[in-house]
């Protein structure tokens, strides 16, 4: 294994780093080209100090009766971590106020800003009253069902007996909601499978209508979100944790990428090889038993108000599921697809991208100066097209004429082809919540790693991890120390971009594939060719080296501190920058 290359991916390696910039780029040129919303305030989604100045708790009142001292502990030592780290600690009183009205006042009913980005609550049992009501509402609501409902109109009626605290939110949009509870000590447990314990983890968190749930123990915790991980943290960590990975997912929630950013059309699968190249990759990769089957929300979630409201917030997904699989389609280029600095220099500035390394020739192709390994390269930002599986399909047994999307990037505006015939108004037809990370993919590979990708580029992505002792020659990984982000978010998307950029530059042409971390999330994996991956991933499954879970990453993550901390010593001793 190549480890001093592998474990450097995206180090800092000791440069003080940019707040606007990953690898040669600002932060908004990435977006802008990759086809990522505009945000309204930036933050280097490497530097989580930042993303805790920007962020804003409150802490939901514990309930009179309740006396689990370990939880409550650790619900003391969390908010400690949190205000330490920067985070503003908003008391509930002030975080959530009773709105104006009589009926409101009477009942106390509390609602909470949607400038507060998480509560904190512990799981609360119902007394045999509260659940009487309880079903009495969700009977009214399935009576008066209307589908045109926002999430808030839905709780309204339904969840007036109830005491989850998505109820006192007033944009589930924007408030996630944190819930500790004792840890199940089948979740804790080392003989369980990767597949009981996200059954677990998603059970706990549709009962609670959490975004996030907690397991706690005396000397260790949990966490569980809908990145479905089964991370485990010694109490020794909190400090880490808190930083690196609670911090990141409080400022970056999951948010599924909108329709309404994409141009829409049709293709038709029998006129591309790829869409026939991705079912069959899917059934290639179902020995390895790392894509197991979804969840429908209808199968795990009983009340049918709650299973509205999730749909809802996930743009009508009506499930979820483990992964995804891609083809890049091979990069388009119109014109030459790269030019000299006297051809750039005549080149005009994209007004929409502003940014003097973006620019564009009389024909209106998109140009990007970049530098990789000491060289500037003037190139041209080619149109990408993805297919890709629809969220929430069957990843192994994937139907061309129905499970199979395309996504294209263009000039930095997204398309989105569903196959001929499929109607998009269909609830279960909708583009991976990772699209942005795998655009991300597909243009960095383009534009610094052109050979990975000339014919067309295989990615697979999982929720496990491989050995580093996996890693052969010219095969190399990047993320393990990242902060921990959600799936399918921009700052997800920039590291991923970011982590092609820093491989490439280290390691220069030649490789075969890239395995890009995503702590408490998984792993991307892009390979030369299908054979290749699917030879490689066989083998690392038969022999133990990739599972499901996140057993391997401790020692990614431990590999990658080590080259990092080798990498900071041979540059003091060279007298070098990097």
């Amino acid at each position: 294994m190549d480890r001093d290359a592998a474990g450097r991916g995206v180090s800092e390696a000791g440069e003080k780093m940019d707040i606007h910039k990953l690898a040669d780029l600002e932060l908004s040129t990435i977006i802008s080209i990759a086809g990522m919303p505009p945000q309204k305030e930036l933050v280097n989604p490497r530097m989580p100090s930042e993303m805790a100045k920007r962020v804003r708790v409150t802490f939901r009142p514990l309930p009179k009766d309740f006396g689990n001292r370990i939880v409550i502990r650790f619900r003391d030592k969390l908010e400690q971590k949190l205000k330490e780290n920067g985070v503003q600690l908003i008391p509930w009183d002030d975080a959530a106020e009773v709105p104006p009205g009589v009926i409101s006042k009477i009942l106390r009913t509390r609602k909470v800003s949607s400038s507060i980005h998480a509560v904190v609550d512990v799981k609360r049992e119902y007394s045999l009253t509260r659940k009487l009501f309880s079903a009495l509402a969700e009977r009214i609501y399935v009576r008066t069902r209307k589908p045109e409902r926002s999430v808030m109109e839905i709780l309204k009626i339904s969840g007036w007996a109830d005491d989850f605290t998505a109820r006192y939110v007033q944009d589930p949009f924007n408030t996630q909601i944190i819930t500790l509870m004792p840890l199940e000590p089948e979740f804790a447990d080392k003989g369980t499978t990767y597949d009981r314990k996200i059954a677990i983890g998603l059970k706990n968190l549709i009962t609670t209508m959490s975004e996030i749930v907690m397991g706690i123990e005396p000397d260790r915790f949990s966490l569980v979100n809908m990145n479905l991980s089964d991370s485990i943290y010694r109490n020794d960590e909190l400090d880490e944790f808190v930083l690196n990975s609670l911090i990141p997912k409080i400022y970056a929630p999951i948010k599924p990428p909108v329709l309404t950013r994409f141009k829409k059309g049709e293709y038709d699968p029998s006129h591309s090889v790829f869409p026939k190249q991705l079912a069959d990759l899917g059934k290639l990769v179902e020995s390895t038993s790392l894509f197991p089957e979804g969840s429908k929300f209808s199968e795990k979630i009983t009340r049918v108000s709650h299973r509205d409201v999730v749909e809802k917030i996930l743009e009508g997904r009506t499930g979820v599921s483990y992964g995804f699989i891609a083809i890049a389609e091979a990069p388009r280029y119109e014109g030459p697809v790269t030019v000299t600095k006297e051809e750039w220099d005549v080149f005009t500035k994209v007004e929409s991208v502003n940014d003097d390394k973006v620019r564009e020739n009389k024909e209106g192709r998109w140009y990007v100066k970049t530098e990789i390994r000491g060289k500037v390269i003037y190139q041209q930002v080619p149109d990408i097209w993805v297919v890709t599986s629809r969220s929430g399909s069957n990843k192994t047994n994937l139907d061309p004429n129905t499970d199979i999307v395309r996504i294209g990037l263009i000039k930095g505006k997204l398309n989105l082809e569903t196959p001929r015939g499929v109607d998009l108004h269909r609830r279960d037809i909708r583009p991976s919540f990772d699209t942005y990370v795998i655009l991300a993919q597909a243009i960095a590979a383009a534009i610094y790693t052109p050979e990975l990708i000339k014919n067309g580029l295989p990615i697979l992505h999982f929720h496990g991890y491989p050995d580093p002792a996996w890693f052969g020659q010219s095969e190399y990984f990047a993320g393990a120390t990242n902060p921990s982000l959600p799936c399918g978010t921009v700052e997800a998307a920039l590291l991923n971009f970011s982590a092609i950029y820093e491989i490439a530059n280290r390691n220069g042409e030649g490789i075969k594939m890239l395995c890009l971390v995503e702590a408490d999330h998984g792993v991307n994996i892009l390979g030369i060719d299908r054979d290749y991956l699917v030879k490689r991933l066989s083998e690392g499954v038969l022999g133990g080296h990739v599972i499901l879970g996140g057993k391997h990453l401790p020692e990614l993550r431990r590999t990658s501190h080590k080259a990092e901390m080798e990498e900071r010593g041979l540059g003091k001793a060279a007298g070098s920058v990097n």
